[in-house]
């Protein structure tokens, strides 16, 4: 077998084809260069892709929204009001009680026998006032008959009388002991959770002050307070003004016997889920924060929501149609609020808009926009005034609230 390498033939053919490769790239080059196309010229990316959206016409309510903390409707203490030893406690720290539900109890030893002492002392000054009686009638016959003296008549009423004052005196000490004889049990004043107990069985308490001995809190309802700014009561006012409402509602009304609604949302919730209203309004303003204090009130009868817990309230106050865009489409810089909108040519442009309330997580869009523009909604930070973009529609489910 003879080598290529070494043949004469077998070289030709070798330099026969490296030749022909040559000549082919050569005419491809020329063919190139013919028709203007520069293989390693840079080529553009396309425009970027953003997510576009027509701003939606709806009703939108417009909000007043303040904070504040949630108060216990009522919250009572209880406290000892007699001297003695802690006998024994009925509760469980924690537990709801009703009204009238014994709690606590005092030794009731020295208080029974207060009472039994003054029901005695009641009897015997009963019956010295019927001897007395008895003894006036007799000297007032005798004084009538000339058979004794009328000094006598006299002396003996008068005596009759001070025994009466007496037998009156013995009756309120009785009351008096039957009031601390019952004192000994500490009732419920009212439906609610107790706290713990302050003071464990076997102490004394009462002696010189009355004890604290536990608390009762009322969570349903409950209550939140805010202060509303001058500048939104006189708003309200004259809108109750502009409806004829002011001269027969009462202040926190929106019509004759009809409170203003509410709506509560707590620390790190989005939706007011809890619904209440306004049940109370400070007949003055406070000078000092220009802002009026008024109440709100919900039944709270799962007891969600706690004493002592941040919330925000906010107040419905009128419907009308507006237009909305996502908030997060709506950007800002020094001189205020604007959106990139992408036109008929697929370029950016910005539009300067005035914003007015929120509505869910879409904004309402006052001024600026209109239900044609093509807002970019997902993408802005692609999208720059002037360049070119490749818009598309974003599903209308995705705009909702």
């Amino acid at each position: 077998m003879v080598n290529a390498m070494e043949h004469p033939m077998g070289r030709n053919a070798s330099s026969r084809g490296i030749a022909a490769i040559a000549v082919s790239a050569a005419m491809l080059a020329l063919g190139a260069c013919k028709h203007g196309e520069d293989p390693n010229a840079y080529a553009p990316p396309p425009p970027p892709e953003v997510i576009v959206a027509n701003p939606v016409e709806r009703d939108v309510t417009s909000y007043l929204t303040y904070t504040g903390v949630v108060e216990a409707s009522e919250t009572v203490e209880l406290r000892a009001r007699v001297q003695g030893f802690l006998e024994s406690i009925h509760f469980s720290p924690g537990q709801r009680v009703k009204k009238g539900d014994v709690l606590f109890v005092i030794d009731k030893r020295q208080y029974a026998a207060a009472v039994e002492r003054a029901r005695a002392a009641v009897a015997a000054q009963e019956a010295a006032l019927l001897g007395a009686e008895n003894d006036a009638r007799l000297a007032r016959e005798l004084a009538d008959q000339r058979a004794g003296p009328e000094i006598d008549a006299i002396i003996k009423l008068a005596k009759r009388d001070v025994v009466a004052a007496d037998l009156a005196q013995a009756k309120a000490q009785l009351t008096e002991a039957l009031l601390n004889l019952e004192y000994c049990d500490v009732v419920a004043p009212i439906d609610g959770r107790i706290t713990d107990n302050y003071v464990d069985v076997g102490n004394l308490v009462g002696r010189a002050e009355t004890t604290l001995l536990a608390e009762i809190v009322q969570t349903a309802p409950v209550y939140v307070s805010v202060d509303v700014s001058e500048g939104d009561v006189l708003k309200v006012r004259r809108d109750r003004e502009a409806a004829g409402t002011l001269a027969n509602t009462e202040p926190g009304q929106i019509a004759p016997g009809v409170w203003r609604p509410s709506e509560l949302a707590l620390s790190g919730q989005e939706d007011f889920a809890f619904a209440g209203r306004v049940d109370y309004v400070d007949p003055k303003m406070n000078p000092e924060t220009a802002t009026l204090r008024l109440r709100t009130t919900y039944e709270n009868t799962d007891e969600l929501l706690l004493p002592g817990l941040f919330a925000r309230v906010r107040f419905p106050m009128s419907s009308a149609k507006s237009l909305v865009v996502s908030e997060a489409a709506l950007l800002s810089d020094q001189l205020g609020r604007f959106a990139l909108v992408v036109n008929e040519s697929d370029e950016v442009v910005q539009k300067r808009v005035k914003i007015g309330a929120l509505d869910g997580n879409m904004r309402v869009v006052e001024e600026g926009l209109t239900p044609q523009d093509r807002v970019i909604v997902i993408g802005v930070l692609k999208a720059r005034p002037g360049s070119k973009v490749t818009p598309k529609m974003q599903e209308p489910a995705a705009t909702g609230r």
